[in-house]
């Protein structure tokens, strides 16, 4: 089969596979693109591939399946020589890696990053930048990751592919817009831009009596924002990583939902609406790399595409 008409047909349900067998969202299409580059020349060969490729993709996850047990000679012969290396990596194993941010030799997270930003990230590290765009369930130029994925070690030169989105069609994110205004929020929160269209005036709510009201041009100027603690809530709850798995280093990252802002929070509680008379409203969750706990909730208003207002619900572990 051609290989690139599988990839074509196929797509999608091998990054839902992934997923299902326990891939974050965000790491399935580096980890599938690399299973199908590995099974091209199968591929070809195949009159359906799809047995064939499940099972590898089910090997890169969970590790190959264990051949035969070996002779007992053998066996014991290499146990000892496996307790010879044990103990020379245990006089030179490096130090755990950190569980809870990566150091200034792991790979970073992209997550929240657009291909530009991901890609001055990456090159002002040292790395040697490709940018591969693939087809996702995802805002057009939004980083997807990396390979190597965050956390294993580099050195200054080393390559790097950063994958990025190209929506995989009009009805795959049937909330686009409101997608693209949350990633523009996120990126104002980091510095990397100027935020989403917003209205002459903005409404911020954080719990207090009143709302803090900024104007158009305050409100695409993060600086303006410090007093309402909103951007700040919001980057550090996009920032967050979690330790995994140790060998090799492998970290979970948040992920962003946006649902109705009408809907409630199930255990987290529905908060009240602080905010009326707008058509136009969702509410953007940030969930923790552990997914545990309440998600930061911002509650969004627009005004004929323009952002009217927020409300703020800081999250819990």
């Amino acid at each position: 089969m051609d290989p690139q008409a599988y990839v074509d047909a196929r797509w999608h349900a091998l990054l839902r596979a992934a997923v299902d067998l326990g891939v974050p969202e965000e790491d399935a299409p580096a980890l599938v693109r690399r299973v199908l580059a590995d099974q091209h020349r199968r591929i070809r060969r195949a009159e359906d591939p799809d047995p064939l490729v499940h099972a590898a993709l089910a090997d890169a996850i969970r590790g190959p399946r264990p051949s035969r047990r070996p002779p007992w000679r053998v066996l014991a012969g290499t146990l000892g020589a496996l307790a010879v290396v044990v103990a020379a990596v245990a006089v030179t194993r490096p130090d755990h890696p950190a569980a809870d941010h990566l150091g200034p030799d792991q790979v970073p997270s992209v997550f929240g990053y657009d291909d530009r930003a991901a890609h001055d990230l990456l090159a002002g590290l040292g790395l040697e930048v490709t940018v591969e765009p693939i087809r996702a369930c995802e805002v057009a130029g939004r980083a997807l990751g990396s390979d190597p994925q965050r956390g294993e070690r580099f050195e200054r030169g080393d390559a790097i592919t950063l994958y990025t989105a190209v929506p995989a069609s009009i009805t795959c994110l049937t909330d686009y817009q409101r997608r693209a205004t949350a990633w523009q929020l996120v990126d104002l929160a980091g510095g990397r831009g100027a935020g989403p269209p917003f209205a002459d005036r903005v409404r911020v709510y954080t719990g207090a009596e009143a709302p803090t009201v900024l104007t158009h041009d305050q409100a695409a100027d993060p600086d303006a924002w410090a007093r309402t603690g909103v951007l700040d809530a919001l980057q550090e709850a996009v920032s967050g990583v979690l330790l995994t798995d140790e060998r090799p280093p492998t970290y979970a990252v948040p992920a962003v939902r946006i649902v109705p802002a009408t809907e409630g929070l199930g255990a987290c509680g529905a908060p009240e609406p602080w905010v009326a008379g707008s058509g136009d409203a969702f509410a953007v969750l940030v969930l923790p790399p552990d997914r545990s706990g309440c998600p930061l909730r911002l509650e969004v208003y627009r005004e004929d595409g323009a952002v009217d207002a927020v409300a703020l619900y800081a999250g819990s572990s």
